[in-house]
């Protein structure tokens, strides 16, 4: 039987503010043992994230407290430990990979500089004598052409390679435990499951013990030992990864696992009349990468090319691709944000070639849902003015209309009045993609463009979106552009398929022949990457 690496007794966590104090995370115990993967799993707000920031004592003392518990590391409370005594516990003992690299990243300092800097400050040797070990960092976690790579800022690198560098910074210092909270939600499947290999071949060689922290019960069933399972703070179920599959005892435990995309489009009886919608012929969007002293396009860098499709009334097309195969790019060119050649014919209308002016006219009825809710949604507007704000700038209706289609339109997407004169940061993460779809919702649209709008949601709250869409679109004959990465969000919801790779659709045809008998070898390769619960 394996030793215990880490073990967390009856820890509860909480966070005051003013004279309130309100606990967040109530007697959670676990032990994470050497070599082995624990898996902390649960909906956001579960108290995963908070947990694993207690572990590294990360969160933001004194305003958060602990009122019980201990974390034993090699014989020590890390709760009683000063913050010099911690410092070198952090990257030393105990690695920690962050959700989101864009941001864990500084977007100001060169990806060599940022691995450099943490080992330098935790192994006392110069700059020049980091540079090899850097070096070697990058060829670990497969960065391809490491040598040039150094020198890249964050920007420059693609979702995978800069989770790749965050792996680097979280091994630099050779640690034997490593938290990876949520290290593959923004990433498409190929390069979630290229990261996750990296992450199990690392454990092998070095004998991590690596905790865990996911909603993704694919990811869970691939990567971990065993598995605790988080709710409202609390663990309700906890044991061997493969009991946990087989026979969950918790309720919610059975729900996390039977909350997966299920079902079909929206047949043929509940859709529009089936007449085209959209027609986008030949289209293609180039982007200049060198000029001429005198400003003449010297390189162009071709995002799309070439690509025609169809989408019906009352239809979803699904689009499917890796990061930069050009699927938003389509999606803008569609919605002429950006400058492409081509036809787009929308509503037997080309508008393509349409002045500002008249297209500006048409913008009500081409609607867009973005991926990130928070950052699509104003932080200093109310629901009532982010939802109500399309009205003002698209017709001329009087107040009493905007607030009967206002309470309409939140009733349909399943939010309670008294919702709408709250801020966004008062909502869950699927409570604020209903917002965004509410907002896309109230100007009546034949079309909404929705860009990759459940990569970011738990489990359970991806199929309450789906829900939701699939009902607006019987009750609306609403047609929908599908952007993901996500094959069984696309099976859900689509009724054809295009398959993009490198700027090219590469497959098309309906979602049920795509998906279970693709013909090109790049798409069998996603569908193989993706994880089955």
């Amino acid at each position: 039987m394996s030793e215990v690496a880490l073990d967390v007794v009856d820890l509860s966590t909480g966070f005051k503010q003013g004279t309130t104090a309100t606990e967040v995370v109530s007697k959670v115990s676990f032990s994470l043992k050497g070599g082995r993967t624990l898996a902390l799993v649960g909906e956001s707000g579960s108290g995963k994230s908070v947990t694993a920031h207690a572990i590294m004592k990360l969160l933001p003392y004194p305003m958060a407290y602990h009122s019980s518990g201990q974390i034993i590391l090699n014989g020590r409370d890390l709760l009683k430990l000063s913050e010099s005594k911690m410092r070198p516990i952090r990257g030393n003992t105990i690695g920690m990979i962050f959700q989101e690299p864009m941001t864990a990243l500084n977007p100001l300092h060169r990806i060599g500089k940022q691995i450099s800097e943490v080992v330098c400050q935790h192994q006392g040797i110069s700059k020049r004598q980091a540079h090899s070990k850097v070096l070697e960092l990058l060829g670990q976690v497969k960065i391809q052409n490491p040598e040039q790579r150094i020198s890249s800022y964050p920007h420059e690198l693609s979702g995978g390679q800069r989770q790749r560098v965050m792996i680097a910074i979280a091994l630099a210092n050779e640690p034997k435990i490593l938290i990876a909270d949520e290290p593959t939600t923004a990433l498409d499947v190929t390069v979630q499951r290229e990261v996750l290999e990296l992450l199990k071949d690392l454990q092998q060689q070095r004998n991590l013990s690596l905790l865990l922290i996911t909603h993704d019960l694919g990811v869970v069933k691939y990567m971990a030992h065993d598995v605790a399972v988080m709710q409202q703070g609390k663990i309700v179920e906890a044991g061997p990864a493969a009991e946990i599959f087989d026979s969950p005892k918790h309720p919610y435990t059975r729900q996390l696992i039977e909350s997966t995309p299920k079902g079909d489009a929206v047949n043929g009886a509940e859709r529009g009349d089936g007449k085209p919608l959209l027609q986008v012929d030949n289209l293609s969007v180039s982007f200049t990468t060198k000029t001429s002293v005198f400003g003449r396009s010297l390189a162009e860098f071709h995002a799309l090319k070439n690509s025609s499709f169809s989408l019906r009334g009352g239809e979803t097309l699904g689009i499917v691709g890796e990061s930069g195969s050009g699927k938003s790019t389509l999606a803008l060119a569609v919605l002429r944000l950006i400058k492409s050649s081509g036809k787009i014919v929308f509503d037997g209308i080309d508008i393509s070639t349409l002045p500002e002016r008249q297209l500006r006219a048409m913008r009500d009825k081409i609607q867009v849902v973005f991926q990130d809710p928070f950052a699509s949604l104003s932080p200093r507007m109310t629901v009532r003015e982010i939802i109500k704000e399309g009205l003002t700038i698209h017709t001329n209706l009087g107040l009493s209309e905007q607030e009967r289609l206002l309470l309409k339109t939140i009733d349909e997407v399943g939010l309670d009045a008294s919702s709408l004169d709250r801020y966004p940061h008062e909502f869950s993460g699927g409570q604020r993609q209903r917002i965004a779809i509410a907002r896309a919702l109230i100007l009546e649209p034949k079309l909404i463009i929705l860009d990759e709008p459940t990569s970011a949601l738990d489990r359970a709250v991806q199929v309450q979106v789906i829900d939701l869409l699939r009902d607006l679109q019987k009750k609306r004959r609403l047609s929908y552009l599908f952007i993901s990465h996500d094959l069984k969000v696309i099976k859900a919801l689509s009724h054809n398929v295009i398959v993009m790779k490198d700027g090219e659709i590469v497959e098309e045809g309906s979602a049920r022949s795509v998906m279970e008998t693709p013909r090109e070898s790049y798409t069998k390769a996603l569908i193989a990457a993706s994880f089955e619960t």
